[in-house]
């Protein structure tokens, strides 16, 4: 029986994730959260300033343990963790809320797919009243993992 289904999956052309994966093509099924990770390490990366955390908001909401768990030993939270602090009446700064140390919120919006082997998440950083950007993250399979190739700013503070 077994036999039997290999020889149709061949027939229609059908390859296993494994083969795929083995001739460098995008997963059938793509995983937003591996999608998600490339992102936030892109972010974490770039990040020049000094964070004692970095709270992550996707589409709006806290981000889910199973993406926040990929970041462990670093201090990668929900964006509920982080809160806005203002300062002389109206310079505001992102602080962690158990520590009150300076952190950055990163948030990432909803994938889109103009390709199975690539994909554009809109999103950016808030550290502050005059520290934020949002723009585009251009991110595609290289053959093993998705990454982010380019970022593309539409607004920075």
């Amino acid at each position: 029986m077994a036999l039997l289904l290999v020889l149709c999956a061949r027939s229609l052309g059908q390859t296993s994730p494994a083969a795929q994966a083995a001739a460098g093509e995008p997963p059938q099924h793509p995983s937003p959260t591996d999608v998600y990770q490339a992102v936030l390490r892109y972010q974490v990366k770039t990040w020049e300033l000094a964070a004692d955390s970095y709270c992550v908001e996707v589409n709006g909401k806290d981000a889910d343990a199973a993406l926040l768990e990929r970041f462990k030993p670093l201090r990668v939270k929900g964006a509920s963790a982080c809160r806005k602090q203002t300062t002389n009446r109206v310079l505001m700064r992102v602080v962690d809320r158990v520590t009150g140390k300076m952190s950055v919120i990163f948030d990432m919006g909803e994938i889109r797919w103009p390709k199975r082997s690539e994909a554009e998440v809109d999103g950016g950083y808030l550290c502050g009243s005059e520290c934020m950007a949002g723009g585009t993250y251009h991110v595609a399979w290289d053959g093993s993992q998705w990454v982010v190739t380019k970022f593309d700013v539409r607004v920075q503070s």
